[in-house]
Parts: structure tokens; sequence; C-alpha cells
């Protein structure tokens, strides 16, 4: 100390050294830790749907910028990804897909110009609350009967009715789709696995100890009973286990605050904790898929995907596995009412700011613990966000494979240089490699994958009798540009527009009627 009572840097001390009365060396003070505390926000909303949908969001624990979950209502829908999406039979065309979908197949690994065919179904049963029970053999076991995979028990309701008799008697009268799967009655089997099989009344397997811990995580109320959630935070996701963590760091931060007797640092602790938690239980869900409540007979629902890129996905499934992923919504349920969710967001928001100003008044000891233990957990969140997706959520509900035929598994190369028309990526080669596989044209017209005009519709009209007169090589490119130098008398004459077949995926109307301004109310409804 000097004889004025400053105390005495050296010369590269005195650069650095803070002219506070804090408490640190060279007077140094951590204010910056309650900036610490809320930075991150980017990370945690890319991970706020994963992270509250477990119970494990109810653990007291520090997490970076809990104000991220602090939001004025909640979505009741999942994120959806923008892409055009069209029923190759059924028609139906839609602008975006699903969460759960784009999951199982990311559009933004699609290159351009790609294509690519999936084909998924349900891991254990093909139809609404159906197993898949092949075709019996009278002279096999009942074991030998019925192959078991996977969980037969979700929480989508559907209309069922048990097998009463022989297997054979129930699948006599089923209706099937295009593809020959069976679309109708489907069939339960109530009885456990281990615990002998009865010719009256079926099999269904057990489920393992980590599907039952997996599943009271993703809803305990569902835990004793025999429903299952359709699509649960996998047991050992990433987020889980950076949870765990969260809450023995947090313990240990209040444990060396007690240590060093700062009484501000467990008060800004524990409230900050108890904020992620409130927080945590307001936003608790759980998905809901949308399934076929009747067992009516319906075309195979298969889609195509087209990005804005032109890249083309087509998923082969039935029209059971199309409601859930494609066409139908993804809602989320949570386990508190809308009252009870803005009352405790209140309660959270109060939390949140009286923790953030006692950290400002912490020892400088519990500040440097607090600080190292924010920065660790941002980086830790910002990690998760580079892990594909799929390894958070448990999707062995589906089964999905890559059929893709060899010769269209490098529609985004160049597979003949020699051959500047068909053998380099473009647009038109990818858009006929689908039409091939399709063996249809309507779903181009309803998607706007094509234009409108008479030269399209000639071409597209030659590639659908190429397609399903099986002529693989048939010059798509070279084909395009000489229709697209003919005049629109020359398309529309019968010697070159080719006659089109059925297809009831095409549209048979105008889809929006503009009405005439003289028209009276009581004829709007009528084309």
């Amino acid at each position: 100390m000097g004889d004025s009572g400053d105390p005495v840097y050296s010369t590269s001390q005195a650069w650095f050294a803070s002219d506070g009365d804090g408490e640190g060396p060279m007077g140094w003070r951590l204010d910056v830790v309650t900036l610490l505390a809320v930075i991150g926000e980017s990370s945690i909303a890319e991970h706020a749907q994963i992270i509250t949908a477990s119970a494990l969001c109810l653990l007291p624990r520090i997490i970076p910028a809990p104000q991220a979950l602090l939001k004025p209502s909640r979505p009741q829908r999942l994120p959806e990804t923008t892409a055009k999406m069209t029923g190759v039979y059924s028609g139906v065309v839609l602008d975006t897909v699903g969460f759960f979908a784009n999951i199982i197949h990311p559009l933004d690994e699609l290159q351009p110009f790609a294509f690519k065919v999936l084909e998924i179904k349900h891991t254990d049963k093909n139809n609404a609350g159906g197993m898949e029970v092949p075709q019996p053999n009278e002279n096999a076991s009942l074991w030998g009967r019925f192959r078991l995979r996977g969980r037969t028990n979700t929480n989508l309701s559907v209309a069922t009715r048990s097998i009463k008799g022989p297997p054979t008697d129930a699948l006599d009268d089923e209706p099937t789709n295009p593809r020959g799967r069976a679309t109708g009655t489907s069939v339960t089997f109530p009885r456990d696995l281990e615990s002998g099989p009865a010719p009256s009344q079926g099999i269904t397997r057990r489920a393992t100890m980590r599907e039952k811990a997996q599943d009271f995580l993703a809803n305990p109320t569902l835990a004793n009973t025999a429903k299952r959630p359709a699509i649960p935070a996998t047991l050992y996701s990433p987020i889980h286990i950076l949870e765990v963590f969260s809450v023995v760091l947090t313990f240990a931060i209040i444990a060396f605050a007690a240590v060093q007797k700062d009484g501000t640092a467990i008060i800004a602790v524990t409230l900050m904790a108890s904020a992620s938690s409130i927080v945590g239980w307001a936003s608790w869900w759980r998905p809901i898929l949308m399934n076929r409540a009747h067992t009516n007979k319906v075309p195979a629902g298969d889609v195509i995907i087209r990005t804005r890129e032109g890249a083309f996905l087509l998923i082969k499934c039935t029209e059971e596995v199309a409601r859930e992923l494609y066409s139908g919504t993804e809602e989320c349920e949570y386990h508190v009412s809308g009252q009870a969710y803005r009352v405790l967001m209140g309660l959270g928001t109060f939390l949140l700011m009286a923790s953030v100003i006692l950290l400002g008044n912490c020892k400088w000891r519990s500040q440097i613990f607090v600080s190292a233990a924010y920065v660790v957990l941002n980086g830790l969140y910002w990690t998760m966000g580079l892990l594909p997706k799929r390894y958070f959520w448990d999707l062995s509900r589906y089964d999905f494979k890559d059929i893709t035929p060899p010769e269209a598994r490098n529609a985004d190369k160049t597979t003949n240089p020699n051959d500047l028309r068909e053998g380099v990526k473009s647009f038109t080669r990818t858009l006929w490699w689908a039409i091939r596989e399709t063996k249809r044209t309507a779903w181009v017209q309803r998607s706007g994958a094509a234009p409108g005009t008479p030269q399209w519709q000639t071409w597209l009209a030659e590639a659908e009798a190429a397609a399903k007169a099986g002529d693989k090589d048939w010059p798509s490119v070279a084909r395009k540009d000489e229709i697209m130098k003919m005049g629109e008398d020359e398309t529309r004459s019968p010697v070159t527009a080719p006659a089109r077949e059925f297809d009831a995926a095409e549209q048979a109307v105008p889809a929006v009627e503009v009405q005439p301004h003289d028209r009276g109310q009581g004829q709007a409804g009528h084309f």
C-alpha cells in the first residue's frame, strides 16, 4: 500500500488493474456473470421442443438463457419444413413437410436435382391399429405364425377388432390398396408374449425396461397402462444426458457456495434452478399424431416431395403412415392448461429477474464458478445443434430404407460427360426419373412441378407413356428440346399428343373458381 492507502502495482499490473473496489485480484469484478446467464438464447430456442418433451424438464437446474422458454403462448403444432408435397394417388397437395418426416429424411441434405426413393412402414404393423400378420401356414406352430418385432401399442386410438377363431378368418374380407396391401380390418393381440400363447387371444411382446423408462419420461400417466407414446424422446438422448449433467453442476455450485459462506450465491442459483423447473412444467408436452379412425378402402399413401432446389423424394408407404407423417397434423398436447401456463410463466419470469440481480452480488469465487458453468453449458448446447435430430427422438415405430433404383442414384451428378443432354444433371432429367418410378403425371401438374403450356402437356403425356411401357432409356431432355420448338397447333394435334389414361389424382375441376361480379350469393357455390 502507498502512503495514500492506494494499492501499489508493478508496471505491467498497472495496465490491467481496476480502479474499483472489487474483491478479486487487482480489483477485478465479474459483473458480467449476469450477462453470461442470458447468453445462448438461439441454442436453447433450437432445442426447446426436445427439452420440454420429457419429464426431465422438471429437474431443477441452471440452463443458459432460460428466457428463451418464456413465451407468451405455446405452439399448438410442431414446426414444419417448407416444400411442395403431393400424393401420387390421392392428389393431396401441401406446402410443408411434417416435423418427424423431416427427421427421417432431412430435406436440407438433398442436393439440387437429386432423386431418392424411400419405403416407410410401421415396424410392427401396416394398418391403423393392426399388426402385420403374414399368411399363416396350417402346419406351422402358433409362434411361427406370428413373428413380432418392435412395439404394438401406441397412443393412437383406432378402430380395431380382435381375432376370434383361426387367423385366416379375420383376413378373408380385407380390402387392398393398389399395391396389394391390406387396408381394412385391423388386428389386436392383448395377451403377453411371456405368459404363453393362447390360440383364442393372440400374443404381444412385453415392453423392455428401457422402453418402460423411456415411456415414463415421455408421459408418466401412461407408465402402467397398455398404451405407449407414438414417438417419445429417446431415453439416451444427448439432451437428457445434458440435463442430468446440469443438475449435478447446479448442486455442485450450491455446495461450493456453502463452503464459501456465500448465501447470495446459494439463493441466486436456487431461484434460477426453480425458474427452469417451473418454465419446464408449463411447457411440458407430448406429440399427438393423426390416425385413421375408419377402415374404408383407400389408395396407397405414396407421396412425392419437391424441394426448391429441384430435388425429388418419393415416399412409398401406406395411407396410415402418410396420415401420421405427411398429410396429417402433428399436434402438441400439454400437461397444464392455458390459464395455468400464463400463471407459471409469470412466476418463472419473477424468479428469473430476482436470480439475475442476486448473481451480480455474489462473492468473487462464486462468480468464477457460475461463469465457468454457464460457459461450459453454452458450449454443450451449441454442440447439440451439430448432431442429427434423429439422435433425440425414438423413431423405432417406423421402418424406413432407401430403395432408390441403381440407375437413378446419381441424379445430382453428371453420369455421362459425352452426352450433354441425358448425361448431365438437370431438372428435366430428374423429373423424368420421378415419373418413371411413379408411372403417373397428375402429381406433376397438381404440384406445379412443370408449366401448364401445351408443349409441356405433350411432354408429360409422352413421359407417362414411356414410363408405363418400361422404356427406361427414353430421351427425356432431347425430346423436351424438340417439343419446345413446336407450335401450339402441332402439340395439340392427335398425331403429336398421345392419349392419356385416367388418373384418379388429376384435378378434374378448377381448384379455385373466380365468380362473375353479377352473380348472386345464392349461386356462388355452383361451378
